[in-house]
């Protein structure tokens, strides 16, 4: 199939173009710009920027990286977080004008065993992570987070429906060829926030290209790769070389079958789970007491309840499951799976009973992949490559069960931009020892803190709560600067 090429501003050269126009792309981009380097592209593969993508907890690490990229970006999102949790206006509260309002409800997220008994707590609101960790916590959907972001840039350097199909580099810079279409959107496998149902999911290749395809070519000094998990830029990179069996994600042996909305829950099965596990709280996490922390332990599944309303409940199960147990197979055969991987860990008849009420049309399952930290290749670089960079998920994906994918890639984009941003204004944007040495100082700073960050991420459900605050005290209250070695 032919595809027509229309190479935009031949004599354009950006100074830095960044694939990936999420969270982690905008907020490089958005640093770059406050920092005066505004000869920058942004391009996405969406078709468009739509609502995709489920919430984002942005924690005290990401929050101060945030505020470290742009003060004015970090007050916007913690305003839209805010907003967010704030309950629809209440017509009576005219009523109550003149009474004192009533400070918001501290909330936990408690993790219980399955006798009912808290074996740690989360806290959900700002003030107990603020007077904890010098930095609060908001929750938001990751589509609003983007378009927070996304609207503290000048529209034109933002660019959908560009899907990065190769990349290429000369000792003069670097050329990303992209293509666009009109094509549906197509499904990312390896989003843990997509929930379509369809196991028939197809990975854009680079001669996948329609009749009224169109290629673009862009030419930049540098480029940020911020393409998610499924990195085209670091499969470009890795392919034909030693790092060529880390191009793609790797499976991280858990997935998820879940279904948020299960209308008309009996009374009963109300009950016995509020009076038991919910005791009062929306959100809850259940798992066997864990006895050690040994490898057999760590295969234990674990089941989200969530309450939606009076007789409206939503479950998640995290399961050690084979690549092969999902696809292909009916909503009916994966509710029977996950009925199967909690009677095989002797969870309490009550989660078999809710599991089978599952909505087969509001079923949706996922499993979760990992890019590891841990990748060593004799002390040559993994996250870069010349002129080229990866960051956030394209550096380090992993599954989201220690909510630190949007706050680890916040950290990447305040320690990279701030590194491009010397580059440029040290007027060596054409001494390739300069770049090697500023990217290798970025992955020697952050790749090791990324592997216990990858390893609390699949170990933490085993943790005591004194464990986790250990954990916490870590990651939060860390200064940044120090952390980052003075680059950021």
């Amino acid at each position: 199939m032919s595809v027509k090429q229309d190479f935009i501003s031949p004599e354009q050269v950006y100074d830095v173009l960044i694939v990936g126009a999420g969270p982690v792309g905008l907020a490089s981009a958005i640093a770059l710009y406050r920092r005066g380097i505004k000869n920058i592209l942004v391009i996405d593969r969406a078709s468009e920027f739509r609502r995709v993508g489920q919430m984002v907890d942005l924690l005290p690490n990401g929050l101060k990286s945030l505020k470290y990229i742009d003060e004015l970006a970090y007050l916007k999102v913690k305003e839209a977080g805010f907003e967010f949790r704030q309950p629809p206006n209440n017509p009576d509260d005219k009523n109550n004008a003149g009474e004192p309002e009533k400070p918001p409800q501290k909330r936990a997220w408690h993790h219980k065993n399955l006798q009912g008994n808290i074996i740690r707590s989360i806290p959900l609101d700002f003030e107990t992570w603020f007077n904890r960790y010098g930095e609060g916590r908001v929750s938001l959907p990751w589509f609003d987070l983007q378009t927070t972001l996304r609207n503290l840039l000048p529209p034109e350097i933002v660019l959908a429906n560009h899907r990065c199909v190769n990349v290429t580099e000369d000792s003069t810079g670097t050329q990303i060829s992209c293509v666009c279409d009109n094509r549906a959107p197509a499904t990312n496998p390896f989003a843990h926030w997509e929930t379509h149902k369809t196991d028939a999911i197809e990975i854009d290749s680079t001669d996948n290209f329609t009749s009224d395809s169109i290629q673009k070519n862009f030419r930049a000094k540098l480029v940020v790769a911020a393409d998610g998990i499924n990195s085209t830029i670091r499969q470009a990179l890795y392919k034909n070389s030693d790092l060529s069996q880390w191009a793609k994600p790797q499976y991280s042996d858990f997935s998820a079958i879940g279904c948020l909305q299960i209308d008309s829950v009996p009374d009963e099965i109300i009950q016995e789970l509020e009076s038991k596990y919910f005791q009062g709280d929306r959100i809850i996490t259940l798992y066997q007491d864990p006895i050690k922390s040994d490898s057999q332990y760590l295969e234990q599944p674990r089941i989200i309840l969530i309450r939606q309303s009076d007789n409206t409940l939503g479950y998640l199960l995290h399961a050690p499951l084979s690549l092969d147990s999902l696809p292909n197979k009916s909503a009916e055969e994966k509710i029977e799976l996950a009925v199967n991987v909690l009677e095989k860990a002797n969870f309490p008849l009550i989660f078999i009973r809710l599991v089978n009420l599952s909505n087969p049309e509001n079923l949706f399952s996922r499993p979760y992949y990992i890019h590891p930290a841990t990748i060593s290749l004799d002390s040559k670089p993994v996250w870069s490559s010349g002129r080229v960079v990866l960051a956030g998920d394209a550096a380090h994906g992993m599954p989201p069960f220690a909510a630190q994918g949007v706050n680890q890639g916040f950290e990447d984009a305040a320690s990279i931009a701030t590194a491009i941003a010397k580059i440029i204004n040290d007027n060596v944007l054409d001494d390739e020892k300069a770049i090697a040495n500023a990217f290798n100082q970025y992955e020697q700073i952050r790749r090791p803190f990324m592997m216990k960050i990858q390893e609390a991420t699949i170990k933490n459900h085993v943790w005591s709560q004194q464990q986790w605050e250990d954990y916490s005290e870590m990651v939060y209250s860390r200064n940044l600067q120090q952390a980052s070695g003075n680059l950021v």
